[in-house]
């Protein structure tokens, strides 16, 4: 009873303390749709807080967002420069449904770089055909989908869970983990390719030419195609495997 009484006392400090306008006493609301403005300059995206990103490729720069009515004035697009940050700044999510979804559909001309944390799914609706694309996660707890023609890749898995699935070609690729998330790469078709597996998830790859490889911990290594390889450092518990 002790338990409860301090439970329920906590839990009203926090209502209170959210404020009467807070979104943190308010339920998702209606399902509703609004377009916000951006610049084609756009280039560099950051992507926080629970929201899942979708992106197309496309001429005309747009940003369509997706989500509860109640929900949609505390999801923030922040356009400086070339950089376009997407933060949710709603509170106690921890006390709506996982199924209140927040979704940010963004058509770009180009897409150099995406740093991404917090929790959240991104995907492509098409191919994106870029010349270089940098994927920066640190303690992302999602899944990456991404279809891909590129001629520099690099994805650098700093931390946490975040799943990796590219389909598609690249000339050059480098595959850093050093989280636990897993990254499949064996549909994306790259020539030149680099990867350094410092974390507990595996790796799976294609390489058609050449393929130099980093293991240092317990993840494993496994890569399709008849490359060069080039085993430059294996000192970690893990497997490099050609399937």
């Amino acid at each position: 009873m002790k338990l409860f009484n301090i439970t329920f006392s906590l839990l009203l400090m926090l209502l209170f303390s959210c404020g009467k306008d807070s979104s943190c006493i308010k339920n998702a609301g209606k399902l509703v749709s609004e377009t916000r403005p951006i610049t084609s300059e756009i280039n560099h995206i950051v992507l926080k807080d629970n929201i899942d990103l979708v992106l197309t490729q496309d001429s005309f720069a747009s940003l369509r967002i997706e989500a509860g009515s109640n929900l949609l004035p505390y999801v923030r697009a922040r356009q400086k420069g070339n950089t376009l940050e997407l933060k949710n700044d709603n509170k106690c999510n921890f006390l709506r449904s996982y199924k209140n979804e927040i979704t940010v559909y963004l058509a770009l001309p180009n897409i150099k770089s995406i740093d991404y944390t917090g929790h959240g799914n991104i995907s492509s609706s098409g191919v994106l055909t870029l010349s270089e694309l940098t994927f920066d996660t640190k303690n992302g707890t999602g899944s990456v989908n991404l279809q891909l023609d590129v001629a520099k890749l690099d994805i650098f898995l700093h931390t946490g869970p975040t799943d990796f699935k590219l389909t598609g070609k690249a000339e050059n690729i480098y595959l850093y983990s050093g989280g636990i998330g897993w990254i499949y790469c064996d549909e994306l078709i790259g020539k030149k390719v680099h990867t350094n597996n410092a974390g507990t998830g595996d790796i799976i790859l294609t390489a058609t030419e050449t393929l130099l490889i980093e293991l240092t911990s317990i993840g494993n290594i496994d890569y399709y195609g008849t490359p060069t390889v080039t085993v430059s450092t294996n000192s970690g518990k893990g497997k490099i495997r050609k399937k």
